[in-house]
């Protein structure tokens, strides 16, 4: 419990409490885009906090891997409505989700622990995430779909394959490459 009483957890387990309130939300609500910009901009403070203060922690690593993956679905779910006439869009976005169900999975089973990296397409994939919404406006959601949605893939295969290969794991590590 100590580990969660720094700055830098707390911003992170808000931003949990955050995410699952914008699935109860309206999209288009004013309080839904506050809890968006709420999550968007905690996110760039939680890690930048704990670095600063020194704080970062293997317990703060898993609490904003699991924050940024509820408010990833949140966000998906939130739009959701958006998508009921792509159904292409959906099946590929399904996939991303499974892929990374099994490179959650294999890393549970490998390492006995949740294990969802930091790698470089990880973070891209996160921020078009975040600003797909406001992309939204003034992007055709086809096209959209089609840059997200194959980054997004490559980089859950990628997670994936490092999980698969690594003899430890390393949440921090930028690319299979490394």
């Amino acid at each position: 419990m100590k580990k969660i009483k720094n700055i830098a957890n707390i911003i992170t387990v808000t931003r949990i409490l955050a995410a699952l309130l914008m699935i109860i939300e309206k999209h288009n609500s004013a309080l839904f885009w506050v809890l968006y910009i709420y999550c968007f901009v905690s996110d760039i403070l939680d890690g930048y906090i704990a670095r600063k203060k020194k704080t970062a922690s293997n317990t703060g690593a898993i609490l904003d891997s699991v924050a940024d993956t509820i408010f990833f679905f949140a966000v998906f779910i939130s739009v959701l409505p958006s998508f009921v006439n792509l159904q292409w869009l959906l099946w590929g976005f399904g996939i991303v989700a499974l892929i990374r169900a099994a490179s959650y999975l294999v890393g549970y089973v490998k390492y006995h622990s949740f294990a969802s990296l930091h790698t470089l397409l990880n973070k891209l994939t996160g921020f078009l995430l975040i600003v797909t919404p406001l992309m939204l406006m003034v992007v055709d959601i086809k096209i959209i779909g089609i840059i997200v949605g194959g980054i997004a893939f490559v980089s859950a295969i990628e997670e994936l394959l490092i999980v698969i290969w690594s003899k430890e794991l390393n949440r921090d590590i930028k690319s299979i490459f490394e």
